[in-house]
């Protein structure tokens, strides 16, 4: 999978003193958070006991044995690697990284040919991992077979329709465009390219349902294709279908786990759901790793809100002010929505006012 930059400034931040204490956590967002931080740090050992923790806090979801079994991989202990990776699998047989981890601990304890196997379930799944296809071919070469080709589908194979789509999206001629990518649709009906392109143009036409359409049919054919997953869950948001998102940004996240601004938008979905415990938890957890997050402590402080639960809004609202004073416009108005509810006229009053010499626009809440 492709990872976000983002990652590395994680691990910088990591590195500057963020110490989980994960001997003291007690739930499972507490310990999974601390496996993450820990992984960041390289600091395997604590890592692994913390997803072993987490293994037993929730023993139905496959991320914290998919994330030791990669651990286990990379320390060379391959057979324990392929355990792990296997009860992954077993629970949710559409996880990519769990045929991924499983494939590289079989082929690194030399069994080739179930290796290529698993590899080739993995590339089902998503046939852009380039591990997989790395070495896949590596063991290919080495028994001396016929190397399996994996075509992706890129829209590279008529550059000259590309182009004359570039130009018509540009002068907004979406029904040109359209005919173009049909054309080629039918031409390559196997190739997921076509599919997402024309929901692209879709998409510019505010037919996000059409849109919609076309990314179900990319991951009917590649259930773990990121870039039609991401979109579309996208799509779900802004047609306030909230519970479908969530669906697509929990296989997101599961598939990249350090991926932070992927997890930052399912928490937020979770408000959005009205699943507020669920938005707590993912936002505290991100908060371990990013303590001084406006978007953190603002979104815990929605949650909270929305739960009714308002002295922690207003706490976690306090927090963000403080520390991000010049960013807070739209925080004051939401402090100021909780002083309302808590019968406190003034301060309320006072928040909401000086919200909108921020420049805040309360249809935005």
């Amino acid at each position: 999978m492709h990872h976000s930059m983002m990652r590395w400034v994680v691990l910088a931040f990591v590195l500057l003193g963020c110490m989980p204490q994960a001997a003291r956590a007690d739930s499972f967002d507490e310990v999974f958070y601390d496996g993450l931080i820990f992984k960041s740090k390289r600091q395997t050992k604590q890592a692994i006991e913390c997803f072993r923790r987490a293994q037993k806090l929730r023993p139905s979801d496959p991320e914290p044995y998919a994330l030791e079994a990669m651990l286990q991989v990379r320390q060379g202990k391959f057979k324990e690697g392929e355990r792990l990776a296997r009860k992954v699998v077993t629970l949710d047989r559409e996880y990519e990284q769990g045929w991924q981890y499983l494939a590289n601990a079989v082929m690194f304890q030399n069994r080739l040919e179930e290796g290529i196997s698993l590899c080739k379930k993995c590339l089902a799944l998503n046939p852009q991992n380039d591990w997989c296809l790395r070495y896949m071919r590596i063991a290919q070469r080495k028994l001396r077979l016929p190397i399996t080709d994996i075509y992706e589908g890129k829209f590279s194979e008529d550059r000259s329709a590309m182009m004359q789509i570039s130009k018509d999206l540009q002068e907004q001629k979406y029904d040109d465009a359209l005919k173009i990518i049909n054309k080629h649709i039918a031409k390559y009906p196997t190739h997921s390219s076509g599919y997402l392109k024309r929901a692209y143009i879709y998409e510019g036409m505010h037919r996000r349902d059409l849109a919609i359409k076309d990314y179900d049919k990319v991951i009917s054919m590649y259930p773990c294709d990121a870039e039609a997953i991401d979109l579309r869950s996208q799509a779900f948001q802004a047609n306030k279908q909230a519970g479908k998102s969530l669906k697509d940004l929990i296989k997101l996240v599961r598939e990249d786990p350090d991926h932070w601004s992927t997890r930052f938008r399912l928490a937020y979905a979770y408000v959005d759901a009205g699943n507020y415990r669920a938005a707590k938890s993912e936002y505290t957890g991100l908060l371990k790793v990013y303590p001084d997050s406006i978007e953190g402590l603002s979104g815990r402080g929605e949650a909270h809100f929305r739960a009714g639960e308002y002295k922690e809004a207003i706490a976690d609202f306090s927090q963000a002010i403080k520390l991000h004073p010049t960013r807070s416009a739209s925080v004051h108005y939401k402090r100021g929505l909780a002083y309302q509810k808590m019968g406190d006229k003034k301060k309320a009053e006072a928040e909401i006012t000086l919200s909108r010499k921020m420049g805040y626009d309360p249809k935005d809440f």
